[in-house]
């Protein structure tokens, strides 16, 4: 997912062409003519078809993508714009559950799972909950449907015969919210207590962190999938704020190349393309039904990657880091990383990993 200078280069003539606003025919050239000359051969006309529909050049836009027979990000796309002839989100992310249902039901999802599982065990090993607290809180950040959270404190209750647990749910959006408490409440064999907190992590008021704070201490925090809705100068005083509420974080997330890059370089429109496109294929690899795929698709993957290759940086919405940048990012956040495990590994680098986390501030 990452682009060499000199292809970087090569691709820079197709956006100075499109820039131009040259016609499609020599735009068409130009990629063929460029794809002789870098390594991956499909990837000027995934990167024509991404500028020219930022562009809203719809048309030709799908003309070029439906070019790259082998790339599912480019067909998928093109499919997408056929029907609704506008480069723009079909949906709000997280609106409804659906869509996220689907995807916690493919096998990348499940692969994520149980490398986030395994390392939040070996870490419940190392550090038990604290001394004769029976009841012991866990802060889940984006619980999502709530299906990851109940596998961790399953994960728990095989190490440690809790009376009860306490989660902290910091979610966003009120219908997972809802699904999730209720799901907590009717999967976990121990009594649930549950705090719903309603905002994105970045946003959390002053009177929420004190609902928070009377709960110390806290066992310890996990955000799977759910940090990389800021940018990284955001990041950084997120990552301090967490510090001062648990000794213990877990971080979970997607090794991709989606945070720093500006918009329309060929380095975000590859990582983008290349990484939602492999989860795309996965979906549609997925026991779901025709509709749910499109559902999840549509309003769900497509919806972020649109928003990430449309908007500028500023407005992304979401921001993937690489693994280097998350190291950075907890240092001068105020946590020590621990261990480093990928969850889901391609063959030449991690496709996603957890990150073990101790807090400089409450240590």
């Amino acid at each position: 997912m990452f682009v060499n200078r000199s292809d970087s280069e090569q691709l820079n003539k197709i956006r100075q062409e499109v820039n131009k606003q040259a016609s499609i025919d020599t735009i068409i050239d130009l990629c063929q003519s460029i794809s002789q000359q870098v390594t991956d051969e499909q990837l000027p006309l995934t990167y024509a078809g991404i500028l020219l529909a930022s562009g809203q050049r719809i048309a030709d836009s799908i003309r070029v993508l439906k070019l790259c027979v082998d790339r599912t990000f480019s067909h998928v796309l093109a499919d997408y714009l056929v029907e609704n002839q506008d480069f723009a989100p079909a949906a709000k992310a997280f609106q409804e559950t659906t869509p996220y249902d689907v995807w916690t039901q493919t096998d990348l999802y499940k692969s994520q799972m149980t490398g986030t599982l395994k390392a939040i065990a070996s870490f419940a090993r190392k550090n038990p909950p604290p001394a004769a607290n029976l009841c012991p809180t866990i802060i889940d950040i984006g619980s999502g449907n709530g299906i990851l959270i109940v596998e961790i404190v399953k994960q728990i209750l095989a190490l440690y015969p809790l009376e009860s647990i306490h989660i902290i749910s910091i979610e966003q959006s009120p219908e997972m919210l809802a699904v999730t408490q209720k799901y907590c409440q009717e999967s976990i064999s121990i009594p649930v207590v549950f705090t719903p907190i309603c905002c994105k992590i970045q946003e959390i008021t002053t009177q929420q962190l004190e609902i928070i704070r009377q709960y110390h201490p806290i066992w310890f925090m996990n955000a799977s999938l759910s940090l990389h809705h800021m940018p990284k100068e955001i990041k950084i005083p997120t990552m301090k704020m967490l510090a001062g509420l648990s000794a213990y974080c877990s971080i979970s997330e997607a090794h991709y190349n989606h945070d720093l890059p500006e918009k329309d370089t060929p380095e975000l429109i590859y990582s983008v393309t290349e990484s939602y496109g492999f989860v795309i294929q996965d979906v549609l690899n997925s026991r779901a039904s025709e509709i749910d795929k499109k559902l999840c698709i549509d309003n769900f993957l497509l919806t972020e990657a649109i928003n990430i290759l449309k908007n500028d940086r500023q407005n992304r919405g979401d921001y993937h880091a690489l693994i280097s940048e998350w190291e950075e990012i907890a240092e001068q956040g105020s946590w020590a990383v621990v261990e480093i495990t990928p969850t889901v590994s391609l063959p030449e680098r991690p496709f996603a990993f957890t990150m073990e986390l101790k807090s400089k501030t409450l240590n």
